[in-house]
């Protein structure tokens, strides 16, 4: 069962709506992508940009900073989200990314924050926290957007005449007052719990950023730059041949290392993020959701 089943909507099919027409009963493998939603022109994406932005921001200085208290507060309400039924928390009994499980994954952050200052956006922590992939940022993100997510739902609501049918309290990040905040509003209740619908603009079924492919674009490119082997440059495929047959993390390694050397290729990285690598590149289409979908 979808939501617009749900919802009573008379239309079926990604192109008539501008939400995820999600699965009620199991989780749909979409993420919320950040440089999606960066990239975003409409004023929800601006809005949810700075929300993001505004949530990093003390995110990292808590690290920076070794802010013991500020770093618990910040997580203390990374729970995994049920409410969008995306991701892979199987659809009733969401678990996995907890505040407790995001301290450990995040242990790496302790000491590479202060060896590389230039790391600063969401997507940093795909490249370099082993195992934080899409459903952990995604459901970060999730939580941080919480109240827009709700804004934009009871806005679908009103788009098709139908009215809130309950309240739902949660926390989401404020980001005038920098922090979290516990907040009430009219929602839309399924079995008793919030619905969440989320735009089709920022999801992706895979993300377009990680370590590999940050150590394919811009470390081997300037390694290959540097080293040539009679005369010739070395073929990528070599090298990430070389470092793949190598134990325990071997492209990883290299990634920080080299990032440790020239933190500058991280802002490089940054750039070609938002103005290369997902130049033409946009939401997932209509066709594709529905394949996910239905």
């Amino acid at each position: 069962m979808n939501i617009s089943e749900i919802l009573k909507l008379k239309t079926k099919g990604s192109n008539n709506f501008d939400f995820v027409d999600a699965k009620l009963d199991d989780d749909v493998p979409l993420f919320v992508d950040p440089i999606l939603i960066e990239k975003s022109k409409s004023n929800l994406g601006k809005e949810s940009h700075s929300i993001i932005s505004s949530f990093s921001g003390a995110f990292y200085n808590a690290y920076k900073n070794d802010d013991r208290d500020k770093k618990i507060t910040i997580l203390s309400h990374a729970h995994e989200p049920n409410a969008t039924k995306l991701g892979y928390g199987n659809g009733k009994n969401g678990k996995g990314n907890t505040a407790e499980g995001l301290k450990d994954a995040f242990q790496p952050l302790e000491e590479l924050i202060h060896k590389i200052p230039t790391i600063s956006k969401p997507a940093d922590l795909c490249i370099f926290l082993p195992g934080f992939a899409e459903d952990g940022l995604s459901d970060l993100l999730t939580n941080v957007l919480h109240d827009k997510l709700n804004e934009f739902t009871m806005q679908q609501l009103d788009k098709y005449d139908i009215i809130s049918n309950g309240t739902a309290t949660f926390w989401s990040w404020d980001k005038e007052e920098s922090n979290w905040k516990l907040i009430t509003r009219p929602a839309f209740l399924f079995e008793g719990k919030e619905l969440l619908l989320v735009p089709k603009e920022f999801v992706r079924k895979h993300y377009l950023f990680s370590a590999d492919q940050y150590f394919s674009r811009i470390i081997l490119e300037h390694y290959q730059e540097e080293n040539y082997f009679n005369g010739k440059k070395i073929p990528k495929k070599e090298i990430i041949r070389y470092y793949k047959s190598k134990e325990d993390h071997g492209i990883y390694k290299e990634v920080v290392n080299k990032t440790i050397s020239n933190y500058q290729f991280l802002s490089e990285y940054h750039s070609k993020l938002t103005n290369d690598f997902y130049s033409g590149i946009g939401p997932i289409s209509d066709d594709e959701l529905d394949k996910i979908v239905y």
